[in-house]
């Protein structure tokens, strides 16, 4: 009986130490988002969604970059699409793909 006891008590305290790396995650989460919206407007952040969406490895490396810069003190204001877009292209490099069709 000790040993059903010590096993659910054991489970117990997996299920509540789950349930806070959880919440913590998503108060960082909820952080995260709050410190984009003040500087990446709308539409940076639209643009920012949908990397997101497509390949989510590749914005968090934006994020982070991102987050380098303002701790640096490189982001005064907002960011604008536009700006977003060269800030990406300057950091990441254009990864524009290139491909030719050889008709025969």
């Amino acid at each position: 009986m000790e040993d059903i006891e010590e096993i659910r008590r054991k489970k117990l305290e997996e299920l509540k130490q789950q349930e806070e790396e959880e919440q913590l995650q998503m108060q960082q989460e909820i952080q995260k988002q709050v410190i984009l919206k003040q500087i990446l407007d709308q539409k940076a952040r639209e643009r920012l969604t949908r990397i997101k969406m497509a390949n989510p490895q590749y914005a968090e490396q934006i994020e982070a970059v991102l987050f380098q810069l303002l701790q640096a003190g490189k982001i005064k204001s907002k960011l604008t699409e536009d700006a977003f877009k060269q800030l990406i292209r300057q950091v990441f490099g254009s990864k524009k793909k290139d491909f030719h069709i050889e008709r025969r």
